[in-house]
């Protein structure tokens, strides 16, 4: 059995709130290491363009090339890539893509509604929707494929009607690649092989093959997420999605194997990634400390699963279900299990969490590949203010007003006071030379 520290606290520990945050606080310092670094990269390749580009291609990706639309694979690429899979393989996509598509097509029946209103002196006021234009997207590769991304990207882009998609993703040497599959699946046209820092900074500035885009969404490691940061302001991202957290509230009546294999889950995506069990059982929280221990060193990427669990994973001890409620909203966790009989009850006071995983019979794996929701999500308590990627996401709404004659007579008195209160008098002289 491994001879490791886990990190346990209990609620009663006058300290409690600030523990929690310094947990936290170690993940985000090594965002502030790598900023620098990751500036300096964007920098070159905005300036030196292809000579830049193929310099990191060469020394971050080991891609040798000679000229820069090299990294383009067209449809017969993908499609290739596709047929090359058996049959069973193709079949798991195709169930996923359409159970993904049924999810997103219900949320934009649900979401997208032009408005207006038209008052009885003639005014009409309202908001009209309209898809972004040029869309970039990352998918993440390396340690692991990920086609589930191309799905969770690309098929509310195109329920959305986005035509112009930029898809970069790292070069991946492996003969049966799933994510070449996936976008084929998709319907694209292309994509390109690049990928961390020179794949945004493409997208960003455009160059020789890469035409800028007005907004980039997408997941990926600490680089791709700062990178993605570094841009917001000049196009739109959709969040800054960092390592993959899990928080499982349980009574202690459920199988300490399953919780265990949910912890895991989430601990292998990353070094980073962090794991939160909150439990009224002090017994269960020691055998699952133990058993945790025993299952370790026999996993696949335990040596990425060895560190998240030594710096990331904290067991939480409290004195009632119910105390849970102010500490996840706190934590804000980017995927929440609540594992308890009452799930649905419990549910119903939970503030800030990405996408939530209800009942015994639930584990985060199903949203993460097959039940249809999107596994794009925030992290580091941004769930506060942010949503996991939807339709929304690729459409902008544009507020429109008309006024009559009789209407701006009953508002004109009141906009041209307003515009004296805030010394802002060539708003009221615009209105007088409307009159």
């Amino acid at each position: 059995m491994l001879k490791i520290n886990i990190n346990k606290i209990d609620i009663n520990n006058k300290n409690f709130y600030n523990i929690i945050k310094n947990l936290n606080n170690f993940r985000n310092k090594n965002y502030i290491k790598v900023e620098n670094y990751i500036k300096n990269i964007i920098y070159n390749i905005k300036n030196f363009k292809d000579k830049s580009l193929k310099f990191y291609l060469k020394n971050l990706e080991s891609n040798i090339i000679k000229d820069i639309k090299e990294i383009e694979l067209k449809k017969t690429d993908l499609e290739k890539s596709f047929y090359k899979l058996d049959n069973e393989t193709r079949f798991m996509l195709e169930v996923s893509k359409n159970r993904i598509e049924k999810f997103h097509r219900e949320q934009k029946k649900n979401f997208i509604n032009n408005w207006k209103i038209i008052e009885n002196d003639g005014n009409i006021m309202g908001q009209k929707y309209n898809k972004i234009n040029r869309m970039g997207f990352y998918i993440p590769a390396g340690k692991a494929l990920y086609p589930s991304s191309v799905f969770m990207n690309i098929i509310p882009a195109k329920i959305s009607n986005i035509e112009n998609i930029t898809v970069c993703s790292p070069k991946i040497e492996k003969k049966n690649n799933l994510i070449n599959a996936a976008l084929f699946l998709c319907g694209l046209e292309k994509m390109y092989s690049i990928g961390g820092i020179p794949a945004i900074a493409s997208m960003g500035y455009g160059n020789k093959i890469i035409e800028k885009v007005d907004k980039i969404c997408g997941p990926g490691n600490i680089y791709v997420s700062i990178s993605k940061k570094l841009f917001f302001g000049k196009l739109g991202i959709d969040i800054i999605a960092g390592p993959s957290e899990i928080t499982i509230i349980t009574d202690g009546k459920n199988s300490i194997k399953s919780t265990i294999m949910d912890i895991f889950s989430q601990s292998e995506h990353d070094k980073l990634s962090q794991s939160i069990v909150i439990c009224d059982n002090n017994n269960f929280i020691n055998d699952l400390e133990l058993n945790i221990k025993k299952y370790l060193p026999f996993l696949y990427r335990k040596k990425i699963l060895y560190n998240s669990i030594i710096n990331n994973i904290i067991l939480i001890k409290v004195n009632n279900i119910n105390d849970s409620f102010n500490i996840l909203n706190y934590i804000s966790p980017e995927h929440l299990v609540i594992s308890l009989k009452n799930s649905l009850e419990f549910f119903k006071n939970i503030e800030n969490s990405g996408s939530i995983f209800l009942g015994k019979k639930i584990c985060e794996s199903l949203g993460d590949y097959s039940l249809g929701s999107n596994h794009i999500i925030p992290t580091n308590k941004n769930c506060n203010y942010s949503s996991p990627l939807g339709i929304n996401d690729f459409y902008k709404n544009l507020n429109f007003l008309k006024t009559t004659n009789k209407s701006f007579k009953k508002l004109f008195n009141l906009t041209l006071k307003f515009s004296k209160c805030e010394n802002l008098y060539s708003h009221g002289e615009s209105l007088i030379f409307h009159k």
